[in-house]
């Protein structure tokens, strides 16, 4: 499953692309205007053609409401309750596959969104909005009204810091069933052939199998974005049957994902409560990375820091490595704890500058290399008067970290310029910043 003749770009990031055969796929205007369809929208007569990244995820209708106090006092940053509050509210286009998908193409790579939304005047107007954009719209899925179909909506209420107080999210569309046959996927995967597919987690368990199943027997590698602590757990669902306890590294679906802190633990319990851990392939991992005891313990303060490593952090991300050997896990203001496994032969096992973060090299008969773990401070602090919006910071930074990927480049070289298009984002009123344009040449 592994091509190792990429030594400098990580361990499973260079998945080779596997025999399909050997894959068991699981089972499973005016308003009227609009007709029903599969991904062929006439709105948009761009030929299939290779792509960088799919990304299958959420598009939606985001209304962002910042609440705005006649008098600001330290007690009414946040909006009361049980009654109306004055704010200051707009809507946009979003949906984390929309915005991790329009990072990816403003940071210079071809992208398509493989989406779905009804044929409403919501779901028009953000089919139109993706095509003006500069991105094909041919595989979004249009699906009818009359089936109880909604385009998702998503509504934010932050407070006086920008910050997130409580959101609300109609994202049932992302859940119907029309959306769940193996065969749907598998067109989308063949029509694009991508090197990458993001997917979100908006999917019901049984759609993220069927995308799951689809994306590894084209040979993609698979990036998985969390989208929220409920949503997360998704992953390890046992509706989800493509994931199990057997496929453990280097025969993993996921090859990195990006959770915050919140969505790790989710994650982590997750794969607890479905007995991931009790798998006799997860410990024969795990034991050979040959951490134990107090040094252990020093070596993760050292490289983490002592308040990340009494929160559980860096050993939930050792624990979820052999299902995902590639983990950044988002810390806000501190940056972002990339762990990951190493192939036998990675240039990082042989720098000098690179040992501080190697954890272990005790690999015996395997074709691991070494455990890796850096913690990445933010490329830029960012005053509060600065900060416009938190929506979409996250989305902007895996867009442009798999666009780089996808460019053959290391998970430490994207890292930082993701984080600096991610302050980008976070000074914009968009939910990805037109201004991460800027940095496509730093990606090449």
């Amino acid at each position: 499953m592994l091509d190792f003749g990429h030594s400098t770009s990580g361990y499973l990031l260079t998945d080779r692309r596997e025999d399909s055969s050997k894959l068991v796929m699981p089972q499973t205007p005016s308003i009227s205007s609009v007709p029903e369809s599969n991904p062929t929208p006439s709105t948009d007569r761009q030929s299939a053609q290779a792509v960088d990244v799919l990304v299958a995820g959420s598009l939606a209708s985001d209304t962002m409401c910042d609440h705005q106090p006649f008098h600001i006092t330290a007690h009414s940053t946040s909006p009361a309750l049980h009654t109306s509050n004055p704010s200051s509210i707009s809507q946009s286009p979003g949906g984390v596959g929309r915005n991790v998908a329009m990072a990816a193409h403003l940071a210079g790579v071809n992208v398509v969104l493989a989406s779905a939304v009804a044929n409403d005047l919501a779901g028009l107007s953000l089919v139109d909005h993706v095509v003006k954009s500069g991105l094909p719209a041919t595989a979004i899925r249009r699906l009818s009204i009359s089936d109880g179909a909604r385009t998702a909506q998503y509504v934010a209420i932050n407070d006086t810091n920008k910050d997130l107080v409580v959101a609300m999210a109609d994202m049932s569309i992302f859940s119907r069933p029309e959306l769940e046959a193996a065969d749907y996927w598998t067109a989308r995967m063949e029509e694009s052939k991508p090197k990458w597919v993001v997917v979100d987690a908006n999917w019901s368990p049984t759609i993220l199998s069927s995308i799951f199943a689809a994306a590894k027997a084209c040979g993609a590698r698979i990036a998985f974005e969390p989208v929220s602590i409920a949503k997360a757990a998704r992953l390890f669902h046992k509706d989800n049957y493509f994931i199990t306890s057997t496929k453990v590294v280097p025969d993993h679906v996921v090859s990195l994902a990006s959770p915050n802190h919140l969505e790790l633990s989710a994650l982590y319990n997750a794969a607890r409560d479905a007995m991931m851990f009790e798998s006799e392939h997860w410990w024969s991992v795990i034991d050979s990375f040959g951490l134990s005891g107090t040094r252990s313990q020093d070596v993760l303060v050292s490289i983490a820091g002592r308040e990340l490593v009494e929160q559980g952090i860096p050993q939930q991300c050792i624990q979820l490595l052999p299902f995902i050997p590639n983990l950044v896990t988002k810390l806000g203001r501190r940056g972002c704890l990339l762990t990951c496994l190493l192939c036998r032969g990675d240039e990082r096992l042989r720098r000098p500058e690179n040992a501080p973060y190697v954890l272990s090299t005790k690999f015996s008969d395997s074709d691991l290399g070494g455990l890796y773990m850096r913690l990445i401070p933010p490329s830029t602090e960012v005053d509060q008067d600065h900060i416009v919006s938190v929506n979409g910071v996250g989305d902007t930074m895996l867009g442009v970290a798999v666009a780089g990927l996808a460019r053959g480049r290391t998970l430490e070289d994207v890292l930082p310029i993701a984080q600096e298009a991610a302050v980008l984002t976070l000074k914009s009123p968009e939910a990805v910043s037109p201004q991460v344009r800027a940095i496509q040449d730093r990606l090449r």
